[in-house]
């Protein structure tokens, strides 16, 4: 019986089918139609340019002999593994960074060994538990969905209670599972308040500190950690640099240079984000503060499996009794400040002198920062001048909720590439193409195996994901294209270019040229989006550019200067930790 082979590239599979599934991957040179791709170029009429100096080379292009196959598991590693090692012209390391002096500090087996009870687990490696069999009911039975009244149900069971476990019921399980080595204690803290609220205000959290040296002891970070900042160069001239973890920034290497010599820097990652637990049974939302360790490689903590990301803090939502709707919103944002006042106290000495940095969504950053624009680099001297100006009494939030809005955020990269591009971009593609004809052209598109196919059309798409998003851009400009004008399809274009390069896992100073360019290009067309008339509000047009998305795309080179490529910063695996650590457990 012959074995399924590909007749191009001569990879062997398993059946058929898996056959038919590589030929029709449309990034492998085997497709059949991979040499039918049009240039966009060829429509827009826009004359393909190059920086003096800048290489063609950087591109990628698929050739007879490359070969990417969907059944592959491998990372994703835009460059090589062998890439910056010590003595490699291509990097320039910081001296005197981050030395050892001695062996003393606890790692995670350390911790386990001092456990009070790790003479019993040298004689029973399951200890609190008989067994392993023993301990995997009692792990599966936590992991479930089960009450504690449908736990004990459960084993009281005849043909449970013949597995003679050492636990009779869920408060015996609980307490075996508390006798096992624990992470990070949990603390809880009443938060005063003036007004009154419907429940008492507490406060849920564990000791930063605490949370990063678990993240540092953990076993399977041990060989992924970076501690010295460097700059990484593609050439032995050092002319082009590339960025591509935090510490291969700017910010890392000035950071270093305010510190004495064999100090480490470690880089802090905060998330936070309101989550609905429950729908439509009791509105339960919660408001997890997640931690992170920037210092670990940017392949493994965007990895969702590893859990990267503690869970430090479950920030209070309470319900304010005060009759002014406006205030209860101003109170439930001052008490998330104070609350990350409480919290974040140990981590508030270092970042006098560092940074941190806070993952958020838009609503997220107007609450955090004052609103969600770009403003000037938050310095000591322009946070004074703004203070000073507020004539009404900090305390007095009536007074002070009259006030004009203060712009204290600082200058944060572009975290919301895909939702502008589904709350501007595509409203304008259908008020100038129109719904219909756009349906109609999305519902024609030969469908391709990796690539979504919109039978009906996306004009009534309804809680769409960041991944119908990308699915969307994949199409856009060629289904604009003679239908929209010249100069519309210019704009649309250089906002995808801006989209896609800013995603480059190792973007250089060439890339970062090629994304000032395209915004450039996005400047000196937008004017045909208020010709047209598409900017439009619930009932008339609007006649200004005030988009918060839409200009933090300014900051994008300016941060992957400052802090390695954006892609690290995605938000996936917060969202993902929302999941695992909130959504599940309750």
């Amino acid at each position: 019986m012959s074995v399924p082979t590909c007749p191009k590239c001569g990879k062997t599979f398993t059946k058929e089918s898996s056959v038919t599934h590589h030929l029709s991957q449309p990034q492998t040179s085997c497709h059949s139609s991979i040499r039918d791709i049009v240039n966009i170029s060829q429509f827009t009429q826009v004359e393909p340019w190059e920086e003096p100096g800048m290489s063609t080379d950087r591109f990628l292009q698929l050739s007879d002999n490359d070969q990417v196959h969907a059944d592959d598991d491998s990372d994703f590693n835009f460059m090589d593994n062998n890439f910056g090692e010590s003595g490699d012209p291509l990097e320039e390391k910081y001296e005197g960074a981050g030395m050892c002096y001695s062996q003393d500090g606890l790692t995670f087996l350390d911790l386990f060994d001092v456990d009070e009870y790790a003479e019993y687990m040298k004689e029973n490696l399951f200890y609190p538990f008989t067994a392993k069999e023993e301990w995997e009911v009692g792990d599966f039975i936590l992991r479930s969905s089960l009450s504690m009244a449908a736990i004990d149900e459960f084993l009281k069971l005849p043909m449970i209670q013949k597995l003679h476990l050492s636990f009779s019921n869920a408060r015996e399980l609980q307490s075996r599972v508390e006798m096992l080595p624990s992470g990070p204690n949990w603390k809880c803290q009443l938060i005063p308040s003036a007004y009154p609220t419907k429940h008492p205000i507490r406060l849920f959290w564990r000791d930063p500190i605490e949370c990063l040296e678990s993240l540092l002891s953990n076993p399977l970070f041990h060989d992924k950690l970076d501690f010295i900042p460097r700059r990484v160069y593609k050439t032995a001239v050092h002319l082009l640099r590339v960025y591509l973890e935090w510490l291969t920034g700017d910010a890392a290497w000035e950071m270093q240079t305010q510190f004495p010599r064999g100090a480490t820097v470690l880089g802090t990652m905060l998330s936070s984000n309101k989550t609905n637990v429950t729908t439509m049974m009791g509105a339960r939302i919660a408001h997890p503060l997640l931690l992170g360790l920037a210092n670990i490689w940017m392949h493994t903590h965007m990895k969702l499996s590893l859990k990267a990301f503690l869970l430090t803090a479950l920030l209070p939502i309470p319900k304010y009794l005060h009759p002014n709707q406006r205030m209860q919103g101003m109170l439930e944002d001052c008490l998330v400040h104070e609350c990350l006042s409480i919290v974040l106290k140990p981590l508030i000495k270092v970042a006098e002198v560092g940074i941190m940095s806070y993952i958020v969504d838009t609503p997220e950053a107007a609450m955090l920062f004052g609103d969600s624009f770009q403003h000037p680099t938050h310095t000591c001297s322009i946070t004074l001048d703004q203070l000073n100006s507020i004539t009404a009494d900090p305390n007095d939030l009536e007074a002070l909720a009259t006030c004009r809005s203060l712009c204290l955020s600082d200058a944060r990269a572009a975290t919301s590439l895909h939702t502008e591009f589904w709350d501007h971009d595509l409203q304008w593609c259908l008020a100038v193409v129109g719904p219909q004809e756009l349906d109609f052209r999305f519902s024609i598109l030969q469908p391709i195996t990796g690539y979504r196919h919109f039978a009906g059309g996306i004009s009534k798409l309804k809680q769409v994901t960041g991944r119908v998003h990308r699915d969307i851009q994949r199409y856009i400009i060629g289904l604009i294209s003679g239908v929209a004008s010249h100069r519309f399809v210019i704009m649309i274009h250089a906002l995808m270019d801006v989209r896609y390069l800013a995603q480059c896992p190792a973007p250089d100073d060439d890339l970062l040229t090629c994304i000032n360019r395209s915004l450039l290009t996005f400047h000196e067309n937008k004017d045909v989006v208020m010709a047209l008339g598409v900017r439009m509000g619930a009932k008339k047009p609007i006649d200004n550019w005030f988009i918060p998305k839409l200009e933090l795309l300014q900051s994008i080179t300016s941060s992957m200067r400052k802090v390695g490529t954006l892609i690290q910063w995605s938000a996936d695996a917060n969202e993902h930790a929302h999941v695992s650590e909130i959504k599940e457990p309750a």
